[in-house]
């Protein structure tokens, strides 16, 4: 066999110059063919060191888990432990009265917006909404009908409009619409 000297690639005995580099190719003797062609033995320290860090990670892996568990579990038990207020039975009148119940008033810790309205939207306070105010309503007359750009037609108990958009009031439950779904407001 021969061998080239620059790129030691090995060729048969029948060539004369490296196919890739064109250099002279060498004679070599069958040990140092067998050194060159024999499988090298890797070495025990990467294998040892790769399969170390493996075990460190799931170690890690392992021991943090274990530790967020009592976290979670207290987080668990201290969310279970708020009391909730029930609701003491009531019962029925007999003869139940027909009243309008009048709208919570305004409390002093509203803070007014920028345009000096305050609306239920500017205050951060657990104290109920209050939705009188200056809007259309029963006080005006009659029951107002709001006209979306769609086309379609809300009754309602009270319509009121702020920076936000139109709200409105219907069997006690308050909804904002944006300015560009509504088209005219009147009353019936």
């Amino acid at each position: 066999m021969k061998r080239c000297p620059q790129c030691l690639f090995l060729y048969p005995d029948s060539d004369e110059n490296c196919d890739f580099d064109q250099t002279p190719l060498e004679t070599v003797d069958d040990s140092a063919l067998e050194a060159a062609t024999r499988p090298r033995k890797r070495g025990i320290v990467p294998i040892a060191a790769a399969v170390a860090l493996i075990v460190a990670v799931l170690t890690f892996g392992i021991y943090y888990s274990l530790s967020r568990q009592p976290e979670k579990a207290s987080a668990a038990t201290q969310s279970s432990t708020i009391l909730v207020p029930t609701p003491s039975p009531i019962a029925p009148s007999p003869s139940p009265t027909p009243e309008a119940s009048p709208s919570p008033s305004p409390t002093s810790t509203a803070k007014p917006s920028p345009g000096g309205i305050a609306t239920a939207h500017t205050r951060a306070t657990s104290d109920p909404v209050s939705t009188s105010g200056p809007g259309i309503g029963i006080r005006q007359g009659g029951k107002p009908v709001i006209t979306l750009a769609g086309g379609g037609k809300i009754e309602a108990d009270e319509v009121w409009r702020t920076k936000d958009g139109v709200w409105y009031r219907r069997n006690g439950m308050v909804t904002l619409l944006k300015r560009s779904q509504v088209k005219a407001i009147a009353t019936r």
